[in-house]
């Protein structure tokens, strides 16, 4: 018998620490201090090692049986975080770290000198704790709760046509516009056709998906400046847990709600 059920989630487990080791350093100072700006390289080293578990022929299963969308989900997980690097690593033009002075530049335009601003730690947050442990959740829920995956392939869309609609807007490149372009439409977009062929997802959880994704949007300027407190506020810890739990703890009274 094949010890493939038995090693692969072992295998899995490697590049799954190292990605979740950053959200969890947000709990001690001397963590957020050595990961406030160096969180990105720690991503793409991940984002390395799944590509290479992936090209190993590594699947996720769960009971033994595998799971066609839970893998599906790193493939998310990994367009976001290279998606990461070409926004706060290195950009298309060479620049290094250069997110933080566009998007200010993006929110002092439309919100003027008292709304929100970028800093270190708002980033490190919104990117570590707001994309990389919703994602990770994704691929440990697959199939059994999709609403995850739902939530976390529209964030993606949303966040590339975000990345689109700015560049035809302004005219120019942004960071992160070729990855969006090039990753984030298309695995999105595959990752939904995949829920409804494999979790018999309907459309209505499609849009709901994409709904999320765009209400996470429209709420960037309050995550923003709510992330960017160094305190652990009641309305930061409320922020979000909303963005990593609402899904899973919809899908599951959902599915309570269906058996009753």
């Amino acid at each position: 018998m094949s010890d493939a059920p038995v090693r692969e989630p072992f295998r899995l487990a490697i590049p799954i620490l190292l990605i979740l080791a950053v959200p969890l350093a947000h709990f001690t100072a001397t963590g957020v201090s050595l990961l406030e700006t160096g969180w990105v390289l720690v991503g793409l080293g991940g984002a390395a090692f799944a590509i290479f578990m992936i090209f190993s022929g590594v699947s996720v299963s769960a009971g033994g049986v595998r799971d066609p969308l839970a893998t599906a989900a790193w493939l998310l997980l990994i367009a976001y975080l290279l998606h990461q690097f070409e926004e706060h690593g290195i950009d298309l033009y060479g620049r290094s770290y250069y997110f933080i002075e566009y998007g200010n530049a993006q929110l002092a335009a439309r919100y003027g000198e008292g709304g929100p601003r970028l800093t270190d730690l708002a980033i490190y947050r919104i990117n570590t704790l707001g994309v990389w442990v919703p994602f990770l959740l994704a691929i440990w829920a697959g199939r059994r709760l999709p609403w995850v995956g739902l939530a976390a392939a529209g964030l993606m869309l949303t966040n590339g046509l975000f990345h689109i609609l700015i560049a035809l807007t302004n005219g120019e490149y942004n960071p992160g516009l070729a990855t969006s372009l090039v990753l984030f439409l298309p695995i999105s977009i595959a990752y939904f056709r995949n829920a409804r062929s494999e979790a018999n997802v309907g459309l209505l959880g499609v849009i709901g998906g994409i709904a999320f994704g765009v209400v996470g949007h429209i709420l960037l300027p309050t995550i923003i400046a709510v992330a960017g407190v160094p305190d652990w506020s009641p309305q930061l810890l409320a922020t979000f847990g909303f963005l990593i739990l609402a899904p899973l703890v919809g899908n599951i009274l959902y599915r309570l709600f269906r058996r009753s």
